[in-house]
């Protein structure tokens, strides 16, 4: 049981810390919902809930959210791969033919 609260300790450890070093690191615009200040005392206080908080809610993610209600599927303009170039298709059969 010692090593099952040791390891738990560690994990709520690292998480704070890392919540704290992000929290500092983040730039101020970045920012949201609370200041800065406050978010780190969230995090002190209460180690768990304020790292879950802060990595959900306190910073803008880095790619933008989906919209999930009006995603709408994306057709690709461009050939994959060369074998789905009809025009490199059409000069690879042309070469075969003047061989």
């Amino acid at each position: 049981m010692a090593r099952v609260n040791t390891l738990f300790f560690l994990v709520t450890v690292a998480l704070s810390v890392v919540a704290l070093i992000d929290c500092l690191l983040t730039e101020r615009s970045a920012v949201r919902h609370f200041p800065r200040g406050a978010w780190l005392v969230l995090v002190v206080i209460c180690p768990i809930a304020g790292a879950i908080a802060w990595f959900r809610a306190g910073r803008a993610s880095a790619t933008p959210a989906v919209n999930r209600t009006t995603r709408t599927r994306t057709t690709r303009t461009a050939p994959i791969g060369p074998e789905d170039d009809p025009e490199f298709v059409r000069m690879l059969a042309e070469a075969v033919r003047n061989r």
